[in-house]
């Protein structure tokens, strides 16, 4: 669980029939606490946000999310003890499991031996069995949710995500995740399965044997741009343990193992006494000691609500241009305690006189030979002239249509965590997410533009010149996605465009 601290002066007293004893962290549940039951159990106690409590339908979910993760009981997950999701604000209760998690284990003292990774492998392996079998999908297996106890690994936060991602909060165009292990079609709103979560359970192995993803790092919208289109980063991964991963992290989710056939590939755990390295071991000793010392109840305080949270920290995308992706937002992509919150701005997006320049250049000088070849002056045939003199005609016509864009002012295209900007250095016009009802990027004639439909009420924007917020399809374009630019790198443009829409939008996303 997280690192154990005082409790906050305005937390409650209790909650339910369990007594409040230190504070655990944050999440985008909500707070967690550390607290114990009447018969002196230590128990972590998460307790739900306020804004998500006024949703009858996160509650419902909630409700239905707790009875099927208290059917989960496998041997590596947290159990479920006991929860509310009647009281002012849904509450669960789980066992606390006194050991660090596997993020703070690894940033505290370097990736874990392959023996140990081995054994993680199949202990998570085995909690995803146990939550699959009871009609979950974990959807957010990352480092900061697996926990290292003495007798294997952890599983936490199971049944949660999916109460989360339903609830108003996606409505914002909210992905739940952290970035780097969401599975490629979580990044771009496919169907999610249990396949998802063996490939996060890969990325979770790559991250203990190396002490890194296998995405690496930087910009949210950077490591959901790799998911979705590079291979992952295995060469620090020890020989041995690459046969097991590699098929964890296949594209195609039909073609990965599932977590039943991993623990085939993984076969029977060592026979030493301990999986855990020394130094790790000393970890989880310095949990249970800490637990003792708490006093049996805290000082008497007024029970008085928590102070809103900070939005969780969610991930979606800011290719590798100029950030400004998604891992998101005042509207965030999860924010852990065990991990440094990450807060995206944007993915940006800009058209280019200085490229627009070069090709018109580049037409003219065309046109100037074409012209020269077919003066008769020049004494070449009649019908190198004529072929010459219709090649002038294209370039000076082509080069004229550049010029005329390179004086248009550019435009430049935000897409965040409120919604699509488009600006042309001296106005702008901004369609929050709550106004679009649909939005995509599609090809007019051969030219991709992003285009939107807005909802009934919304009030149809200005143009900012070069064709923006024309009508198209009862809908409007609003950005000329890199015409100016050759195709390979338009084509590029039009990827890394649709991961931020799916990151960002992905209410509104139409990914056909």
């Amino acid at each position: 669980m997280g690192v154990v601290q005082p409790l906050p002066p305005n937390a409650p007293s209790r909650i339910g029939d369990y007594t409040l004893l230190a504070a655990l962290g944050r999440g985008a549940m909500g707070s967690v606490y550390l607290a114990r039951s009447r018969g002196g159990r230590p128990i972590a106690v998460k307790v739900s946000r306020a804004e998500l409590a006024d949703n009858p339908e996160f509650r419902e979910r909630f409700r239905r999310e707790v009875e099927m993760a208290r059917a989960v009981g496998g041997f590596w997950t947290a159990t479920v003890v006991d929860a509310d999701p009647d009281a002012d604000r849904p509450w669960m209760a789980t066992e606390y499991i006194p050991g660090p998690s596997l993020q703070q284990a690894v940033q505290d003292h370097g990736p874990l031996p392959e023996r140990a990774v081995r054994r993680l492998a199949g202990g998570l392996a085995e909690a995803l069995v146990a939550i699959h079998g009871a009609g979950l999908v974990h959807r957010d297996l990352k480092p900061s949710n697996v926990l290292l106890a003495d007798d294997g690994p952890r599983v936490i936060d199971f049944g949660i995500a999916r109460a989360l991602e339903h609830s108003a909060l996606t409505e914002a165009g909210i992905v739940f995740g952290t970035p780097g292990y969401l599975s490629p079609e979580q990044v771009v709103g496919q169907k999610i399965t249990t396949q998802s979560d063996v490939f996060a359970l890969g990325s979770v192995l790559v991250y203990a044997a190396t002490g890194g993803g296998p995405f690496g790092e930087g910009a949210t919208s950077a490591l959901v741009y790799r998911v979705v289109h590079q291979e992952p980063d295995l060469s620090r991964v020890p020989p041995g343990l690459v046969p097991l991963i590699v098929p964890c992290l296949v594209r195609e989710p039909a073609n990965r193992p599932t977590p039943a056939r991993l623990l085939e590939a993984i076969g029977p755990p060592s026979a030493e006494p301990s999986w855990l390295p020394a130094r790790i071991r000393t970890m989880v000793e310095q949990r249970h000691t800490e637990l003792g010392k708490l006093p049996a109840k805290p000082p008497t305080r007024v029970m008085v609500d928590d102070p809103p949270p900070k939005p969780p920290t969610l991930v979606a995308p800011a290719p590798t241009r100029t950030p400004a992706p998604p891992q998101q937002t005042p509207t965030p992509v999860r924010t852990d305690p065990d991990r440094k919150e990450v807060r995206p701005t944007g993915v940006r997006f800009k058209t280019s006189r200085a490229v627009g320049l070069s090709w018109a250049g580049a037409h003219v000088l065309a046109a100037v030979v074409s012209i020269s070849v077919a003066d008769p002056a020049a004494g070449a045939p009649g019908a190198v002239r004529l072929a010459a003199f219709l090649a002038f005609l294209a370039f000076a016509l082509t080069g004229t249509r550049l010029l005329v864009g390179v004086a248009r002012s550019p435009l430049t295209l935000d897409v965040g965590p409120d919604g699509i900007t488009l600006s042309n250095g001296e106005e702008s016009r901004r369609l929050p997410w709550y106004a679009i009802a649909r939005v995509k990027v599609e090809a007019h004639h051969a030219r991709p533009w992003l285009v939107v439909w807005l909802v009934a009420a919304a009030k149809t924007p200005e143009t900012l010149g070069r064709g923006s917020f024309g009508r198209h399809k009862g809908g409007l374009r609003v950005y000329p996605i890199s015409h100016e630019r050759y195709r390979k790198r338009r084509d590029r443009d039009v990827v890394e465009l649709r991961s931020a829409l799916a990151w960002y939008g992905s209410a509104a996303y139409d990914p056909r």
